[in-house]
């Protein structure tokens, strides 16, 4: 099923009774299955009545499920408006639920016939995505975005510090004869990868692994320089601390006005770096920051590592993290895969017109090295389900280790047990994600419909916080204003106070009012969240802002709901000396 998303997508009164009968099978099913593996080898052994009786787990399951209903966020609510947590279609619930009930563990097939293929399929789906080749790319999933931004570091990490080793081993230095040393460390992607597969010809690449690593134990330049921008995920200190980065190896590079990685700076640092022959393990670029849903120019980081590939026949391994805004390609896609014309992407997408340079970062995605992906955000599918998507499947070697107990490959593919991060994870989440992908479809008229309306709601909300106050507002009160034209669906107010004072803290203040009402009624009342917002390059500081992340279309009445709300709670500041009436 690849059609639009309908009304039956997710919960609803006109789909309890048919969500009912579906769970009532699916568990039947389970149970025969289950009586069928333990009759196998005969009555099983009597383990006494050391359990709970049936009446104690009937009261123990009423319990959780009353404090769930009673006291859970309430995310599928319209006004719910702060964090990234989408709400789940039905026949995703039903499918994480029908297998997590057989509980497979995809480390590898042996574990999980069944969900070990589904996650090879939604490998390939999202290899077409991010507009990779399936034949040559390879995705798997992960707990969340970040292991997945760890194994991609970790991958850039050990290709960089290859080239070095091939260059001691008497063995292979003959592969990287002739290459200047300053040339060595960094590399082009494609070179190195071309390393990897003359080493496995060669039968040395364990030997070759270790070398590597000792290169990087006893280099005199560190580990190498990661540069991303200022609004990076706070995850990216973490991966850092963990890799064996020194502190001053993280090099954040500041932020143009539209709050994306500044193109100038970059290009000055890396060629710098390049210039002194000192090695840089990756760029990092954003496409759908937490903070702001910012899109990075994509297409000018190509151009840069183009550049120096022409220039100074080296260059850098490119990550994009896109754990929040890849599922939005979708936007762009046709039915096939393959990019809409920017002229047809508004009228495929519920009117999200998106803005031409985020169009040229999706359409440059695939020229990235590698791509995380978030399934549990944009893709509308329970947690856990992060995703890991690579340009060339051969760079997975470089992180691979060996099991002594269970297979190495299924399909000529590389292992999920033996070639990514986390090795165990639950086959649960494949089944989820398989299912999200076949209800919904990866194109505009599936995830970029559902997404494409986000979009659009982000935008008219950023155009209403635009508009001109209410006559009197701007000397009674506070006054919310759009901070930027979102890229993509998260959309950040400014605040600023009467009269243009300064000091305090009324984000912090309208944030505690609203989280009070939150407090008091929390089906019924808005949510938000808080975000500190860079300031571009040369502006420097930082700034308070309220962060609206709609993961919902909103209909046009709620929107109004939306303002009125946040303009009555800032009209009702202590700060505001007009009736709070005046405010909406």
């Amino acid at each position: 099923m690849t059609g639009a998303p309908g009304a039956g997508l997710f919960p609803g009164p006109g789909n309890r009774a048919a969500f009912m009968e579906m769970l009532r099978e699916l568990v039947g099913d389970y149970y025969d299955w289950h009586g069928s593996c333990v009759d196998a080898a005969g009555p099983p052994a009597d383990v006494g009545d050391s359990g709970p009786g049936i009446g104690e787990v009937r009261s123990l399951i009423r319990e959780l499920s009353g404090r769930l209903a009673r006291e859970s966020t309430p995310w599928p609510s319209p006004l719910y408006l702060a964090h990234m947590t989408p709400d789940t279609p039905i026949a995703v619930s039903l499918a994480y639920l029908c297998a997590m009930l057989y509980n497979p563990n995809n480390v590898t097939s042996e574990a999980s016939p069944v969900t070990t293929r589904l996650e090879h399929e939604v490998g390939d789906d999202l290899c077409r995505l991010v507009g990779y080749h399936p034949d040559r790319g390879w995705a798997h999933l992960s707990s969340g975005g970040h292991a997945a931004n760890y194994e991609a570091i970790w991958i850039a990490r050990n290709l960089r510090s290859l080239p070095a080793a091939v260059a001691d081993d008497p063995r292979t230095r003959d592969l990287v004869a002739g290459i200047p040393p300053a040339r060595l460390v960094n590399l082009p992607v494609d070179g190195v990868l071309d390393l990897v597969d003359a080493l496995t010809g060669r039968g040395v690449p364990a030997r070759v692994g270790r070398l590597s690593g000792e290169t990087r134990r006893r280099g005199t330049q560190g580990a190498g320089k990661l540069l991303l921008a200022a609004n990076a995920h706070y995850a990216w200190d973490k991966c850092a601390d963990l890799l064996g980065f020194d502190p001053g190896d993280v090099e954040v590079v500041g932020l143009d006005r539209d709050h994306r990685i500044d193109l100038p700076a970059l290009r000055r640092r890396v060629c710098d770096l390049l210039e002194r022959g000192r090695p840089i393990v990756a760029v990092v670029a954003t496409l759908g920051s937490t903070g702001e849903g910012s899109v990075d120019d994509l297409r000018g980081v190509v151009r840069l590592r183009d550049w120096c590939e022409r220039r100074y026949g080296a260059s850098f391994y490119l990550h994009v993290d896109a754990a929040f805004g890849g599922y939005c390609r979708a936007v762009c896609l046709d039915g096939d895969g393959a990019m809409l014309p920017y002229e047809d992407v508004a009228a495929a997408s519920s009117s999200a017109r998106v803005k031409p340079e985020v169009y040229e970062a999706f359409r440059a995605l695939p020229l990235a090295d590698s791509v995380t992906v978030d399934p549990h955000k944009g893709g509308h599918v329970p947690y856990p389900a992060g995703g890991l998507v690579l340009r060339d499947r051969r760079a997975a070697a470089v992180i691979a280790g060996r099991s002594a107990y269970f297979a190495q490959e299924w399909d000529g593919r590389p292992a999920f047990g033996t070639h990514t991060l986390e090795g165990a994870r639950p086959g649960a989440a494949a089944a989820a994600v398989w299912a999200a992908h076949r209800t919904i479809g990866l194109h505009a008229g599936g995830y970029g419909r559902l997404l494409g309306g986000c979009i659009a709601t982000a935008r008219r909300l950023h155009r209403r916080f635009t508009e001109a106050d209410p006559p009197g507002a701007r000397s009674q009160g506070l006054r919310l204003v759009s901070s930027y034209d979102p890229d993509l669906n998260i959309l950040n107010l400014s605040v600023a106070q009467p009269g243009g004072r300064t000091g305090g803290d009324p984000v912090g203040r309208l944030l505690e009012r609203l989280r009070a009402e939150v407090a008091a009624a929390p089906m019924t009342s808005l949510w938000v969240s808080g975000n500190t917002l860079a300031r571009p390059e040369g502006a420097g500081g930082t700034e308070r802002v309220l962060r609206l992340c709609v993961m919902k279309h909103l209909d046009p009445v709620v929107v109004d709901h939306v303002c009125r709300t946040l303009r009555l709670a800032a009209g009702d500041h202590p700060s505001a000396v007009a009736d709070r009436n005046a405010r909406v």
